[in-house]
């Protein structure tokens, strides 16, 4: 038997928006990928599975959770038994071979900038690009900004980023999928992909080619 945690699913929910399903593989991280493979998430949690766990649809699984308070979990061959009083729900895994799955091994490029983007800051900037409609996501000169870079005239939200260089770096900002939270952020960009490390959870995004 096995309670989860409201930070592993606040894990879960987080990486429910980067991929609907997911392998929870047998240990303590959770990983998850993008289906178009250029997010790629980790976090450790508190909780130990007990074996390998496919999920098809995370954000079902967790409406689930929530029909049975404070539940607990007991995995099984085929499926999950998900208990609270007398509340039991039986939950089939799915096939690994239908699932996007991360790869075991990751070569990690090699680094040449770092910085640090503070929680307000990434708020601010996401919320800006949402309510602007701006698609892109540009730290340069010390300044991170919402932004169309397809458009001449677009609008621009900008804010001040602690240690950024000049090198320019491109992000959708519908890729900007992290854990609220203060993030140290690792580029590489020969390879054109960046490292955000938070408290919980850590991120490898792939960056855009400048317009």
């Amino acid at each position: 038997m096995m309670k989860l945690s409201d930070a592993t699913v606040g894990v879960l929910k987080n990486f429910a928006t980067i991929n609907q399903n997911i392998l929870i593989e047998e240990g303590k991280e959770i990983r998850s990928m993008s289906t178009m493979k250029n997010i790629l998430a980790s976090a450790g949690v508190p909780e130990e599975f007990p074996r390998d766990v496919g999920i098809y649809d995370l954000n079902e699984f967790l409406g689930v959770l929530s029909l049975a308070k404070d539940a607990d979990i007991q995995f099984e061959d085929s499926h999950m038994l998900v208990k609270s009083g007398g509340t039991k729900i039986k939950y089939m895994y799915s096939d690994p071979s239908i699932l996007t799955v991360p790869p075991k091994t990751f070569n990690a490029p090699e680094i040449d900038l770092n910085f640090e983007v503070k929680k307000d800051v990434l708020q601010n900037v996401l919320k800006a690009a949402a309510v602007m409609q701006l698609p892109d996501i540009v730290m340069q000169n010390g300044e991170i900004t919402a932004t169309d870079l397809k458009n001449t005239t677009s609008n621009n939200f900008s804010v001040e980023l602690v240690g950024a260089t000049e090198h320019r770096c491109h992000f959708k900002a519908e890729n900007l999928k992290m854990l609220p939270g203060d993030y140290s952020v690792k580029v590489a960009t020969a390879a054109s992909v960046s490292q955000w490390i938070g408290e919980v959870a850590s991120y490898w995004i792939a960056m855009e080619a400048m317009v």
